[in-house]
């Protein structure tokens, strides 16, 4: 009787094990999905740029010809434009793969997140002098080929008004955006030291 007894008593702890490793492995799953829901924002966002940058570069265009602004101030937007998305690419895509999300990599994963903020960092302090020097350029380049005082009111006003109001809202986008990245790579680290300290 007592044997029958623990044989149903050992039963029910290996059932029990069995939903307990079950369990384990769904919440890990979800925890694994959700590290890569956190960095598949940064990528759509990367890609969302290649697609409006052209459209960027145009209007640019039109405010050129409109501002008299030599055109190859436009070239070097373009080529501004090209550089930027390919170190956003290099320092916030390429680094992390859907493998690096696997127990084994877990650790060497955490050190890429902490090297990439740093990256991202420099990129977005090298970015924001860059842009503040293309547009002191290009402020020079209108007074110098306005040359009719006549036209400067008008022509001043907007382009100053524009220039100013694009400055100050892209400036707060890019803040926005740098701190949602960063806080999103402290999340999956974050996580990453907590699976890690579970094994």
């Amino acid at each position: 009787m007592e044997n029958l007894e623990f044989d149903q008593l050992r039963a029910q702890m290996a059932v029990l094990e069995k939903k307990i490793a079950s369990q384990e492995i769904v919440n890990d799953r979800l925890i694994r999905e959700s590290m890569k829901d956190k960095m598949s924002w940064i990528k759509k966002y990367i890609i969302g740029e290649i697609i409006l940058v052209p459209i960027a570069i145009l209007l640019w265009l039109s405010i050129s010809i409109y501002a008299h602004i030599p055109l190859w101030f436009t070239l070097v937007m373009a080529i501004g434009c090209a550089i930027d998305i390919y170190f956003d690419w290099k320092v916030n895509v390429t680094p992390i793969k859907d493998s690096a999300f696997d127990r084994q990599n877990l650790i060497e994963t955490a050190e890429k997140l902490r090297v990439m903020k740093r990256q991202r960092a420099i990129q977005t302090v090298v970015g924001v002098v860059a842009v503040f020097l293309f547009f002191a350029a290009v402020i020079v380049a209108f007074y110098l080929n306005n040359n009719d005082p006549s036209t400067w009111n008008s022509a001043l006003v907007g382009v100053s008004v524009g220039l100013f109001i694009g400055i100050i809202v892209g400036a707060i986008a890019i803040a926005k955006i740098f701190k949602k990245m960063q806080q999103s790579n402290d999340k999956i680290i974050q996580q990453i030291e907590e699976l890690t300290a579970e094994q």
